[in-house]
């Protein structure tokens, strides 16, 4: 991995060696999560470079020349939204291990409310649009008796400014913003044990979940999802149509608050979906 390559050596050094390697083809798994990785991306290391859907999103660099993604994934108009050329992949188009079941763990020692249905919304605060936070506090009015579940940044500032902009927006609704809880940062076991308590996971409108649904799928938890534009926000219902599990697909932010409404409120629908 990049990390392990680069952890005592400089950026033009590691270049180097992987110039010296000799490689015809050079993979990058993705290209925006990782900073030196950009960077090297950007040199012409290999005769033939690629990106791969790590992160969803085109490296925009001359230096790439193939992106590999997920069919299920991608719009019809897919390939404009690449500086590469984009080659489409069967199944997730990536090799995911499945997450080992965590042990039991009942609500009060993970910190979850006993009473009422948990509706999951784990994502990273910032993906979070104003329209997601529109979103949430609508399926929380509609259904008085559910909570939602979400974490805290890494950094406590982000968690104050995203908790004031969603509380103002709870307030304005009528909607008490105690239905919100915010969770610290946990080990994945952990993570898997809070989502397994939960009716359903909502997925974000822009950026849609990626390992989280998939972690949340391992559990059997439902995400309900509508497909943005890009593929970015289509990755959940590429999973959801791989999986044949279209219902949970939502066409429109009503209908994906419907179908929000009714897995919150059947719990046998809810079972036969898991």
């Amino acid at each position: 991995g990049i990390d392990q390559l680069t952890s005592r050596a400089t950026t033009p050094e590691v270049a180097q060696r992987i110039s010296d390697a000799g490689l015809g083809v050079l993979v990058y798994p993705e290209l925006g999560m990782n900073a030196r990785a950009l960077a090297l991306a950007g040199l012409r290391l290999a005769p033939l470079q690629c990106a791969a859907w790590g992160h969803p999103v085109t490296s925009g660099a001359e230096t790439v020349d193939v992106y590999f993604s997920c069919a299920a994934m991608e719009p019809e108009d897919a390939a404009a939204h690449y500086s590469e050329r984009l080659l489409l992949l069967p199944g997730l188009g990536t090799c995911y291990a499945p997450p080992e079941a965590p042990e039991a763990a009942g609500r009060q020692t993970l910190g979850l409310p006993e009473e009422g249905p948990l509706l999951f919304f784990p994502h990273s605060l910032f993906k979070i649009h104003p329209d997601d936070d529109a979103l949430l506090v609508s399926v929380l009015r509609a259904n008085p008796g559910a909570v939602a579940v979400m974490f805290e940044a890494e950094l406590p500032e982000v968690t104050r400014d995203y908790r004031e902009r969603l509380n103002a927006r709870m307030r304005a609704a009528g909607a008490d913003d105690r239905r919100v809880l915010f969770l610290p940062p946990m080990p994945r076991h952990r993570f898997l044990q809070v989502c397994g308590h939960c009716a359903a996971m909502l997925d974000c409108l822009r950026w849609s979940g990626g390992n989280t649904s998939i972690d949340a799928l391992s559990m059997g938890v439902p995400v309900l999802t509508k497909p943005g534009a890009m593929m970015r926000g289509r990755q959940t219902a590429g999973m959801l149509r791989i999986m044949g599990m279209n219902e949970l697909i939502a066409g429109s932010v009503s209908e994906l608050e419907s179908l929000a409404g009714r897995i919150l409120s059947d719990p046998a629908w809810r079972q036969e979906l898991s």
